[in-house]
């Protein structure tokens, strides 16, 4: 099952600079990793987003990110066990109370951009880990199949929603390509890479090969130059081809 369906990281604009385009996508997906303010998004941002994702059934969850908003949180930083897992309940917790001004629960975590990488670290995903069971270990946490972060998150006994994405290109060592500007992907490339993981379990690398994939959720990204085709192209795909396997969606 999809149980998450297509799931968005979005509501990463940020006072006059606008990331993203969250009103294209949030018609076409089921779950969204909203931004907590320090890669991206801002408190008039995040709620916005927010009652968007409530008018279309979308669940949302926190994006939280190592404080970098001029790098939108894909560049690296040293940081201890301890202050990341206060700074992530930090994020956590503020977009968890925009959430409840608006009668919303905060449905899952997912780490933003080289934090995601970062958690490969056994220390730094032990400390993610606490952030989230001392906001809410009911929170699932989405996380690749395999990666040492889900080793950490299972040995734990948390509750994970694996994942795949959709518009970005696998490495060979299956690891995803993320470059600070992204290029435009073409619907029917991502639409087809989705196809090729529910049929094969497999996705094929920018060298060709043909790697494991599989998950629960379906990644796209809202800053992609033109995700709302590409959220279109999979939405329709999923629904034509594999509807049993989508989530209901949330109740307004």
């Amino acid at each position: 099952m999809l149980s998450f369906g297509i799931n968005c990281d979005l509501g990463e604009s940020y006072g006059l600079f606008r990331i993203g385009n969250d009103e294209g996508v949030m018609p076409h997906i089921h779950t969204a990793n909203v931004a907590c303010g320090f890669h991206g998004g801002d408190p008039s941002v995040i709620r916005k987003a927010l009652r968007l994702a409530k008018r279309y059934g979308v669940r949302c969850g926190a994006h939280p990110s190592l404080p970098d908003l001029q790098g939108f949180g894909r560049r690296e930083m040293r940081i201890d066990p301890e202050e990341l897992t206060n700074m992530v309940i930090y994020q956590i917790g503020a977009v968890r109370q925009l959430m409840a001004a608006e009668g919303m629960r905060c449905h899952h975590v997912k780490p933003h951009g080289v934090l995601y990488s970062m958690l490969y670290r056994s220390e730094l995903a032990d400390a993610f880990a606490d952030a989230i069971e001392t906001v809410d270990a009911d929170m699932a946490w989405i996380i690749k199949e395999g990666t040492p972060t889900y080793e950490v998150a299972r040995k734990r006994k948390m509750k994970i929603v694996t994942e795949f994405t959709a518009d970005r290109e696998y490495d060979g060592n299956g690891d995803l390509i993320i470059t600070r500007v992204p290029d435009p992907v073409d619907p029917a490339k991502a639409a087809a890479q989705v196809q090729q993981v529910l049929e094969t379990g497999m996705v094929t690398t920018v060298e060709g090969t043909k790697i494991a994939a599989r998950g629960e959720a379906v990644c796209i990204h809202s800053d992609t130059p033109n995700s709302a085709d590409v959220a279109r192209a999979i939405s329709e795909l999923l629904k034509d081809r594999y509807p049993h396997l989508l989530p209901a969606r949330a109740e307004a």
